[in-house]
């Protein structure tokens, strides 16, 4: 047998005998507890909500998980409006995602759109990296 093949089963005897350790050995909780800090409390993160607004390839907008069909931006505008008076004043995030087929114009108008409103927004981009 050649030189590579010992090798071979010797690693695979090592991982046997290593998990094999693992398997059998216990795991104890500590009996020492870490310092807590009293300089910076805990807190919670702040609570967001996210409205995802697809961009279709003929200028179309999908909300709601891609059930309802918007056909204009004024249409994603009253439906952004809607969506602000319901969250109240828990903040908006709009995450905007483009199909690789749609004109990036779609995407820039919604975007602006988002900016004329004064809602956060976010750009979802897939990276080609097939050249």
């Amino acid at each position: 047998m050649r030189q590579s093949g010992y090798i071979l089963r010797f690693v695979d005897v090592v991982l046997i005998l290593l998990f094999g350790f693992i398997s059998i050995s216990s795991i104890d909780r500590s009996m020492v507890d870490p310092p807590e800090s009293a300089e910076t409390p805990v807190l919670q993160p702040d609570r967001e909500e996210i409205v995802f607004v697809s961009i279709q390839r003929n200028g179309t907008m999908l909300v709601e998980d891609e059930a309802q069909r918007l056909g204009s931006l004024r249409a994603l505008q009253a439906y952004l409006q809607q969506k602000r008076q319901q969250y109240g004043d828990v903040p908006m995030k709009v995450r905007l995602r483009s199909s690789q087929t749609a004109p990036m114009r779609y995407l820039m108008d919604a975007a602006s759109l988002c900016d004329q409103m004064g809602i956060r927004k976010s750009i979802e981009v897939k990276i080609n990296r097939s050249r």
